[in-house]
């Protein structure tokens, strides 16, 4: 193991780094922690957040067999383990007897040279990402003591525009044949948040092509061998967080794209503040936020439309059918589409409350292509909600004609049958010379009167519904967590 630096010598976290520890130690009850890297004994460049931990409202244990693999990770990369960081309740600034317990034991067992750091973080009771960090570093033969520490400032503008000249030098052209449909860079300003990422990934793709700038993407699965065959996943891949490949993609397509991983369930772990902090939502405006519902779990979808409805953004959100055999996309834009989420899926809702069923989708039994048909439908919803009442792209007004059919279905098998297909299925007896193997029919939807939601309202403004917590996701028994 290398030395860590000496005692006089002052640590430099990242700007990166500094958001991340925000992001997931700082909008988390202590105690929360993870552990710290450097690539130059210098800066603290890595960081990894300890979410498995065995934690209480006041110990912090680590997850020591999944910390060591990410060490072992670290130092095939030439990485070094230079400390690690956890929260402590409000007033308790300092490490504890046991803090200096496990960094001895650290040391000793990883045979760290020098200084070890080891940061205390205070969070704000709101949990909102406003965090202090108490700098401490410890030696085996020094008692622990305050250590020298910087949070480096990036300077973004900088950054930024290196990457724009080495854009224009490489792909000058890579958006010239739609600049009739997206002129004056108007997708950059866009902003999509995906909840599950895995099926969704040429959906993204899609849309970073497409020139969206920004992206927040949940999901805290990793790449199995399964998702080669249904998701569009490389063999390659297989271990990697979902999130943080969808980021590499988007970035080969767009490396001026704002990519933001949160590599976690939306849960009730994220309360409705720390999905605000972390989306930014209070700084966007309503015509410039897509929130895309792509998980299989009801309750997690069920929660995706229910803070599009307390934020008052527009909402898309797509299921696979058994087998693969249909697919569906629903949507709603506050004050546009004329039902709720909640209003289009009422007898869904029924059923579900009733059985206490985890999901109603999969894209087991479905072929990749189908996964593929549904992200192309999801991808021309997308643009439309993105680009409604926007004069300057010819997608402006397409949204209106859809306005109050914002349930659309999808058949893609001869076996499969709905109410909708039935005028279809009549009109194909008739005719010997027609046939309607791949369809989508957008249904017609009117408010639901008793919506726990929408209150029958269906076009919601603010001042008729009031949610106060979203989060609503049962456990096992069918309780809430």
């Amino acid at each position: 193991m290398k030395k860590n630096g000496n005692s006089d010598s002052k640590w430099i976290i990242t700007a990166q780094v500094y958001e991340e520890i925000r992001q997931t130690i700082g909008c988390r009850k202590p105690e929360q922690g993870g552990i710290l890297g450097s690539s130059d004994g210098v800066h603290i460049d890595y960081y990894y957040f300890d979410k498995t931990a065995d934690r209480s409202s006041a110990s912090y244990t680590m997850d020591h067999k999944t910390l060591n693999k990410v060490i072992h990770k670290w130092n095939d990369n030439g990485i070094q383990l230079v400390g690690i960081i956890h929260s402590h309740p409000y007033g308790f600034n300092s490490p504890s007897i046991g803090d200096r317990e496990t960094a001895s034991h650290i040391i000793k067992s990883l045979d760290v040279k020098g200084r070890f750091f080891t940061p205390i973080v205070q969070v704000s009771p709101k949990l909102n990402g406003d965090i202090t960090i108490y700098p401490y570093s410890f030696e085996e033969t020094i008692e622990m003591k305050k250590q020298p520490m910087i949070v480096e400032q990036a300077d973004v503008s900088e950054l930024k525009r290196k990457k724009q000249l080495e854009l224009d030098r490489l792909a000058p052209n890579r958006f010239k044949r739609i600049e009739s449909v997206f002129p004056d860079n108007l997708m950059s300003k866009k902003t999509v948040i995906c909840i599950g990422c895995g099926g969704s990934r040429t959906f993204l793709e899609t849309l970073a092509r497409c020139g969206v700038g920004n992206f927040v993407l949940f999901d805290a699965d990793v790449i199995e061998d399964t998702n080669i065959a249904t998701q569009g996943a490389y063999i390659s891949e297989i271990g990697k967080l979902k999130t943080e490949v969808i980021k590499e993609r988007i970035l080969d397509i767009n490396p001026l794209a704002e990519v933001k991983c949160i590599n976690r369930f939306l849960d009730n772990e994220i309360t409705d503040d720390e999905f605000d902090f972390i989306t930014n939502l209070n700084a966007l405006r309503k015509g410039d936020v897509l929130l895309c519902g792509c998980t299989d779990d009801f309750y997690a979808q069920d929660r995706c439309a229910q803070l599009s409805v307390k934020f008052s953004i527009p909402y898309l959100a797509a299921q696979i059918f058994k087998e693969g055999k249909g697919h569906e996309v629903i949507f709603y834009y506050p004050g546009v589409t004329a039902s709720c989420p909640r209003c289009m899926l009422a007898s869904r809702y029924k059923k579900m409350f009733e059985t206490n069923e985890k999901a109603v989708g999969s894209s087991a039994g479905a072929a990749v292509c189908v996964t593929d048909y549904l992200n192309a439908i999801k991808s021309y919803t997308a643009l439309y909600i993105l680009c409604y009442r926007e004069p300057q792209t010819p997608l402006y007004h397409l949204l209106d004609r859809m306005a109050d059919r914002n349930y659309l279905m999808t058949k893609c098998s001869f076996d499969f049958t709905a109410p909708a297909f039935v005028p279809l299925e009549e009109l194909a007896e008739k005719e010997s010379d027609l046939s309607f193997p791949f369809v989508t029919i957008a249904i017609g939807q009117t408010p639901e009167a008793d919506c726990p939601l929408c209150k029958g309202y269906g076009i919601i403004t603010k001042d008729k519904v009031n949610i106060a917590d979203t989060r609503n996701i049962p456990d096992n028994q069918g309780k809430k967590q």
